[in-house]
């Protein structure tokens, strides 16, 4: 009986969303704010998961599930969460018969799609906790009658699922503090019956011992503890009887574990101190794929005679290597009968690889993630990104694209630029400056190909492992202001050559910095920090012109009007200065539903446009400081805004959702929605 009730819903999707909308042959349909034209990239691969027929292949993302065909690679459709609602997918999983499919979000929100139709089943909202509990793993009971989701906040929810969906039975993990962090892995077994989790702590850097908690999903009771990893665990998988657990970590092993006992069964020492970032099992067991910096490995139980060489892991035998990616490979799945293997990596595909005879079979592209700039060209019909990912953190992108077509143009990679971060962009698109560890920063001439480092500096005195590193172009390119940690800023001046000099350094913060931003003439320079100051300086000697201390948290962006008369800053509130006074202009009271990520004014300066944390676009009016409306399209964090040189187009990403917008601007300023 209990096996009805999956029918039920499905027979009455059936009857009330009736529509000649199919799977096949529907296209595309975007969801996102009047006024945005187009959405370039489909967001950062979170997880991939096969129908049980092994027709389709969902990808989920920071903007909704990407549906694909499993035997070409064709994009078919986009199951969207509708803007405002939620935000990354962060777990996906197919019930046993595949018409529903099961989504968790950032925010722990979590839903039921029909598969046929695209339409929404249920919502679940009753997930109480942090701003943020995320549902980390979903998997269906075997007889499809229950969900059951685990998040990081120490739950597990197990919803039983009929006519009518109840709140979840909540299960609670004893014994462990809630962390957000992304580098928390947490697998459930596919019957639903383990949890694996895999969490550094200070504790376990400190020790070189980085264990795997093993829960028991169904009373939430811990059954053991997995030991034996000196080295950060990065990828665990589970086996599909659910018998056995996989762990690979940084730089040293590969261990198999029997879920039963707990007890290690086979160990593979890595020789060359290769990092592995995913890992999964086929679904009879046959098969074992592992994930590396340089591409995916496949091992076989089946292989006769046995070898215990350096790659073998128990039964497992190394048979096969799939090379192709630019970048990492982080996901990992088979189709349900073994045959293919889909690797996603962090260059922003997803690649089909025929496991009988390693031959590749098709790629699905425009996973972005990690965006970090973006410049218009001269004549506007060109759009340059640049974007890294992360987690791990991979090799410097950089995309063109047709800002009339949307096509992606070309791609290309910054060749050695594994470590150096992105951090500026020179209005012409031609230099890039980045950062890498310390204070080690570089230039880049983005008009060679491949890209090539110009010049190289350092900031002195930054602290060896700092990451907050802020830098800005002058409109002309000619000068570049850095600034970190310590709370210095540096400016330095371009010179023909393009190398780079270093011109003063000024002192007005005790704090690191947030933001920094010349006006257009380049003749001021503004900075603000953490600790809620913001300053403003003479470009020609160093003079502070004023400071302020008006925030009440950290100064997160400025931005200059176009005629350098107005200084506007943003943080948990927006503000706007008079650069010639210092004086505060028309006080903004209003309170905002998200902290300012970054900020520009319109061409004709009588607006200025505010991205915040939520993804959400604001314009504000410079006259009367009052909000004028608001724009939903991006999931997460907006860090980047331009406008196109003629005025008429308005792009704005997202580091986070690995998408960028192109808005009408025309259309934009008159929508009046709040």
């Amino acid at each position: 009986m209990k096996k009805l009730g999956l029918f039920y819903i499905a027979l009455l999707l059936i009857i009330v969303y009736l529509s000649n909308w199919s799977l096949a042959q529907e296209q595309t349909q975007e969801h996102f704010s009047e006024g945005a034209k187009m959405r370039l990239g489909k967001g950062r691969i979170n997880d991939i998961k096969f129908s049980p027929n092994g027709r389709w292949f969902a990808v989920s993302t920071a903007i909704g599930i990407w549906m694909y065909d499993a035997h070409t690679g064709e994009e078919l459709s986009l199951i969207a969460v509708l803007p405002g609602e939620g935000r990354d997918v962060t777990a996906m999983a197919f019930s046993p018969d595949g018409r529903i499919l099961a989504s968790g979000e950032l925010g722990g929100v979590g839903r039921l799609w029909d598969v046929t139709t695209g339409k929404p089943i249920v919502t679940f909202k009753e997930v109480p906790g942090p701003r943020y509990p995320d549902l980390r793993a979903l998997v269906f009971s075997e007889d499809g009658t229950k969900l059951i989701g685990a998040s990081w906040d120490n739950k597990i929810r197990v919803w039983e699922l009929g006519e009518n969906t109840k709140p979840p039975i909540i299960l609670h993990i004893g014994g462990r503090q809630a962390s957000w962090s992304t580098i928390t892995l947490m697998q459930l077994s596919p019957n639903g019956n383990f949890l694996a989790i895999a969490e550094p702590s200070a504790q376990t850097w400190k020790n070189k011992n980085f264990p795997i908690k093993l829960w028991d999903a169904t009373t939430g009771k811990q059954l053991d503890t997995l030991t034996g990893h000196t080295r950060w665990v990065k990828s665990i998988a589970f086996s599909t009887d659910s018998k056995t657990l996989v762990s690979g970590d940084e730089y040293e092993t590969i261990r198999l574990w029997d879920t039963a006992t707990g007890k290690l069964k086979a160990t593979l020492n890595w020789k060359r101190g290769t990092t592995t970032y995913a890992l999964a099992f086929s679904p009879s067991g046959r098969f074992m794929a592992s994930a590396h910096r340089d591409g995916a490995k496949l091992w076989d139980n089946t292989v006769k005679p046995k070898q215990q060489t350096d790659d073998a892991l128990g039964d497992y035998q190394h048979t096969l290597e799939f090379l192709g990616h630019k970048d990492h490979v982080s996901k990992l799945i088979f189709s349900p009968d073994g045959k293919t293997l889909l690797t996603g990596s962090k260059d922003g595909t997803i690649q089909a690889w025929d496991t009988a005879t390693g031959n590749h079979r098709f790629t699905c592209t425009g996973h972005l993630e990690g965006i970090k700039g973006l410049v218009f060209s001269q004549d506007g019909n060109t759009l340059i990104s640049l974007n890294k990912p992360f987690n791990p953190r991979g090799i410097v992108q950089r995309h063109q694209w047709n800002t009339n077509t949307g096509q992606l143009l070309s791609t290309d990679f910054l060749t050695g630029s594994r470590g150096p971060t992105p951090m500026a962009i020179s209005l012409n698109g031609k230099t890039v400056a980045a950062r890498s560890s310390g204070g080690r920063c570089s230039l880049w001439d983005l008009t060679t190909t491949p890209p090539q480092v110009i010049d190289r500096f350092s900031l002195d005195g930054f602290p060896k492992d700092g990451l907050n590193v802020r830098m800005a172009f002058s409109v002309d390119g000619e000068m570049l202001a850095t600034g970190g940690e310590d709370g210095l800023v540096h400016v330095w001046n371009l010179i023909e050559s393009q190398k780079i000099r270093h011109r003063f350094t000024v002192n007005g913060h005790n704090h690191w910095l947030g933001t920094l931003a010349f006006s257009p003439d380049g003749k001021m320079l503004a900075s603000g920090d953490e600790d809620r100051t913001l300053c403003l300086w003479r470009v020609a000697d160093g003079t502070l012109l004023f400071t302020s201390t008006a925030h009440k948290a950290w100064v997160a962006a400025v931005a200059f009007s176009p005629d350098g008369k107005i200084l506007a800053s943003g943080g948990n509130e927006i503000f706007f200065w008079d650069t010639a006074t210092g004086t505060q202009l028309r006080p903004n009271r209003r309170k905002l539903s998200a902290q300012i990520s970054t900020l520009v004014f319109s061409p004709d300066g009588s607006t200025l446009v505010a991205g915040n944390w939520d993804g959400i676009l604001e314009l504000w009016d410079v006259r009367t400081g009052g909000l004028l409306s608001t724009h939903t399209g991006h999931t997460r964090w907006i860090n980047v805004l331009k406008f196109s040189p003629d005025g008429r187009t308005l792009v704005s990403s997202s580091f986070w959702d690995g998408t960028i917008l192109v808005w009408d601007w025309e259309t934009l300023k008159k929508t009046g929605n709040r």
